[in-house]
């Protein structure tokens, strides 16, 4: 169910926090008016992330400190979750996703958690984006996706996120574009081997992951990077444009010798070179007693 336009900013942009509750470490939405009579301990194998969670990279040791603390202290505040609709007695996390996976590098077996059944999938989700948004806990790719998912499936527009998050409407443009990248350069992103600035001359370009090594071992910059990506699109060009006009003649050729020839011809100078490639001294010698023929 999307959310209809008219109250689409309602609590958002500078009343955000008092949805989100920005000085506590949970959201208000799900830290006011506790009810205890939802407050339960719940063994942690029943227990899973929500959906709409756009989180999906933890530091391992950010985890396993805080696995220490929660062994030798506990679990001092809850996690929240919401039941799952087609599974008895099974959940899915709305806050607090970092404890539960400590908890189980912990080997602690049930964890404390506030049940939140009232709160409508829909807005958790719109909530659990913004929230993770705006702390900062997302790596550039999800983040991106999070605004992606905001737009396309609860109507958000740029302006509206942008008022939402605190960040301009052309950032919210440029980090969604990142989702352009190829995975090769997605991945070089998430680990952190190239900066968006590295990247962005990239972004929807597809013939570019053969200079990803290249930009990352000679650590170029962004200027140096829009230099290398048009040296490589003139090059692809070139080929295309030998697709186009040659590659008949050097299919012909390869049906009369059995060799593959590769035609380089500039129609500007008129001159070119042939290729001929051989895989071993037969075909050498073939092609040789082709030419003194």
């Amino acid at each position: 169910m999307k959310r209809s336009k008219s109250p689409k900013l309602s609590g958002l942009g500078s009343g955000l926090s008092s949805l989100l509750g920005t000085q506590s470490e949970e959201p208000s939405f799900v830290s006011s008016e506790i009810n205890v009579e939802k407050y339960k301990i719940i063994p942690i194998e029943l227990i899973e992330p929500g959906p709409w969670q756009p989180r999906k990279d933890f530091d391992k040791n950010e985890l396993e400190a805080l696995a220490i603390s929660i062994r030798n202290q506990g679990i001092i505040q809850p996690v929240i979750v919401k039941s799952k609709k087609d599974k008895e007695n099974e959940y899915y996390l709305i806050a607090g996703e970092r404890r539960w996976r400590a908890a189980q590098i912990a080997n602690i077996h049930e964890i404390p958690a506030i049940i939140r059944n009232d709160l409508q999938e829909e807005k958790v989700a719109e909530l659990s984006l913004i929230e993770n948004i705006q702390r900062s806990e997302l790596n550039y790719l999800e983040e991106a996706e999070g605004y992606q998912l905001l737009i396309k499936k609860y109507n958000y527009t740029q302006e509206e996120i942008s008022k939402a998050v605190g960040k301009s409407r052309s950032y919210i443009a440029n980090i969604t574009r990142l989702l352009s990248l190829t995975p090769m350069a997605q991945k070089y992103l998430i680990q952190k081997k190239l900066t968006v600035g590295q990247l962005r001359p990239l972004i929807g370009q597809k013939d570019c992951d053969d200079l990803l090594d290249l930009i990352y071992k000679k650590n170029l910059n962004a200027r140096q990077v829009e230099k290398l990506v048009k040296q490589n699109n003139l090059k692809t060009s070139k080929r295309v444009s030998k697709e186009v006009n040659i590659l008949d003649l050097e299919k012909e050729l390869l049906n009369v010798t059995g060799l593959k020839i590769d035609i380089n011809f500039n129609t500007k100078n008129q001159s070119g070179n042939l290729k001929i490639n051989c895989k071993n001294l037969i075909e050498f010698n073939y092609i040789i007693s082709k030419i003194k023929a």
